[in-house]
């Protein structure tokens, strides 16, 4: 009995655009895949020269030949190029059946909604086996990698195979770790080693540092397919395409309502729809779409819609569609991309979900990557490990980490942001860097600078004052360890009218020490007349204290101030009790300046 060849199959290209970056254990798992046929071909070939005849299931098929049945294969997979191969491989003569006949052996190829592909061989005796492999993106190599399991499954050697080829080892739980050693006791005297720091987790730079090169470019060659310089359709499969057949790449082609070829490696240019169903390796134009079911190399232009599985260069359409990776630029109304995108989408709504997103400029942007580099658009949403810098009116980051923000609403929903510069900010971690807004929320921030600023694991004490004018002030002062707000109300009973007061300030704080500490404060104070709720006067003061923390929940302050009022007149300004000069500005007296003092009690 005469044993087939196997051929043996190409390594994988490098950045397969279904491959995730981050892994290569599946192209390891090809290669070992390769070494594991040989092995088993030379075990064959042996095992048909010492078999007895009577063991017919490991026979290669008869003349009558092998039913190939494909229901629902990837796009990427040629059928004709797939019979081909496997006819190569088996040396029997290969069928295409829309159905598998009853009493006739048989091949059934099936996707998967993973990307991997199932193939099954039932025999003319009722025998069925089946296995599921990852194939190589190419689709010449995925047809051999096809062939090859084709040829296992007919001579019952697919366990080993599949194993090589991708199948997925079930979770088992990792041992526990051994026991250590119980340590030698220490000697007396002898100093005990300072405890190992704990490895930082790595930083979103290193992340992006860490992710691997883009993929490279497809080929511009399609094994076992006829070249033609020009082509030439009406429709899909009228025109040369009926006299050549579909296994064609062209130089050029030439479509009026429609036209289908396997490769173009020059110019297409069309009226409705150009079709390609395995690479583009040049330019497309059309007035109605571009559809290139594999890599595209170069450029798709069209009013309409433009669809290729892998880009490595333009697209500029209404509509722009890449079921892979993009290296280079697309350019529309729509630009969506099923990939990495090294490099660039421009458009009024841009959404990219794969490994990673360099540049997004459009109306709308969503980026679910890995690793988002900026996003400019009035909206911006960014999901993810990192998101690095976001310019618009409303920015969402939903990424562990969040490097700058800047619009007028600011939202960060990880464990870490670095800047937010908007109207209000709201970080739901913490802040490495600060926040600048009229209002912001951080759980934690070093700098959180707005009219309203809530940080939710900072400070908070409750302050009750006194100044030399006779107000009696009580708030709350929140912030993180160095800045703090400052939010309080009171009442002046000094002078010929109570009137209410309400504050609010902001300052920094130094800790000298356990005990100690050294605020620096600016606050306004605005004066009201009780019956009216009118504003009267108004004072602007700047405030350096010391404080002593008496019990861990309990402290003093107290220290020099200087301020400034304003008053409707100049009685309402005059609020120091020991006398006060002119601002010096304009010729008014209701513009006061005096030095003064503030004690006060802190709480918690």
């Amino acid at each position: 009995m005469n044993t087939p060849d196997i051929a043996l199959l190409p390594a994988p290209l490098r950045g397969s655009p279904r491959r995730d970056r981050s892994t290569s254990a599946r192209g390891a798992g090809l290669r070992a895949g390769v070494l594991l046929l040989r092995f088993l071909a030379a075990a064959g070939a042996f095992a048909a020269v010492t078999a007895p005849p009577a063991r017919a299931l490991a026979e290669a098929p008869s003349a009558a030949g092998v039913e190939l049945v494909v229901d629902g294969a990837p796009w990427t997979l040629d059928p004709d190029a797939v019979r081909a191969a496997v006819g190569r491989e088996l040396g029997a003569n290969i069928t295409l059946a829309s159905a598998a006949t009853a009493g006739r052996p048989t091949l059934v190829l099936r996707g998967e909604p993973d990307g991997r592909v199932t193939l099954s061989y039932s025999a003319a005796d009722d025998r069925r086996i089946e296995r599921t492999i990852d194939v190589p993106e190419d689709p010449d190599r995925a047809a051999e990698a096809i062939a090859l399991l084709a040829g296992n499954l007919v001579r019952d050697e697919a366990a080993e195979l599949a194993a090589a080829f991708g199948k997925r080892p079930r979770e088992t739980t990792p041992p526990p770790p051994p026991a250590q050693p119980e340590p030698a006791a220490r000697p007396a005297g002898a100093k005990a080693s300072p405890p190992r720091a704990a490895r930082p987790a790595p930083s979103a730079q290193a992340r992006r540092a860490a992710r691997s090169a883009p993929p490279e470019p497809p080929r511009c060659e399609l094994p076992g397919a006829k070249t033609v310089r020009l082509g030439a359709d009406l429709l899909p499969f009228v025109g040369t395409s009926t006299v050549d057949g579909a296994n064609v790449v062209r130089r050029y082609s030439l479509n009026l309502a429609g036209g289908y070829t396997a490769g173009v490696t020059g110019l297409e240019l069309g009226v409705g729809v150009n079709i390609v169903s395995s690479f583009l390796c040049g330019a497309q134009f059309s007035a109605g779409a571009n559809l290139v079911l594999g890599p595209a190399r170069g450029a798709q232009l069209s009013a309409g819609l433009n669809l290729a599985r892998g880009l490595w260069g333009a697209q500029v359409g209404s509509i722009n569609v890449v079921a892979g990776p993009v290296t280079g630029a697309q350019g529309g109304v729509l630009n969506l991309a099923a990939g990495a995108v090294d490099g660039a989408q421009l458009g009024a709504i841009n959404v990219a979900a794969g490994a990673s997103t360099d540049l997004q400029i459009g109306v709308a942007n969503v980026a679910v990557s890995d690793a988002t580099d900026v996003q400019v658009g009035l909206v911006n949403l960014g999901v993810g490990a990192a998101t690095g810098v976001q310019v618009g009116l409303t920015n969402v980051a939903a990424s562990k980490s969040t490097g700058a923000q800047f619009s007028l609403a600011n939202l960060a929903a990880g464990e870490s942001t670095g800047v937010q510069i908007g109207l209000v900010n709201v970080a739901t971690g913490k802040v490495e860097g600060m926040q600048i807004g009229l209002v912001n929320y951080a759980d934690e921030s070093p700098f959180s600078f707005g009219l309203l600023n809530v940080v939710r694991n900072g400070r908070l004490h409750l302050d009750v004052w006194g100044l030399e004018s006779g107000i009696v002030m009580a708030g709350l002062k929140n912030g993180s360890d160095h800045f703090h707000n400052i939010y309080g109300i009171g009442i002046r009973m000094t002078g010929d009218r109570p009137r209410m007061v309400v504050s609010l300030g902001l300052g920094g704080r130094i800790h000298l020490g356990e005990r100690l500490y050294a605020d620096m404060d600016l606050l306004g104070y605005s004066l009201h007349e009780p019956s009216s709720i009118n504003t009267s006067a108004a004072l602007v003061q700047a405030r350096a204290v010391l404080g002593v923390r008496l019990f861990p929940e309990l402290a003093v302050f107290g220290g020099p101030s200087y301020n400034v009022a304003f008053g409707d007149t100049a009685e309402d300004a005059r609020l120091s009790p020991y006398g006060s000069v002119p601002l010096g500005i304009g010729d008014s007296d209701a513009q006061r300046r005096w030095p003064g003092v503030v004690l006060g009690v802190q709480a918690f």
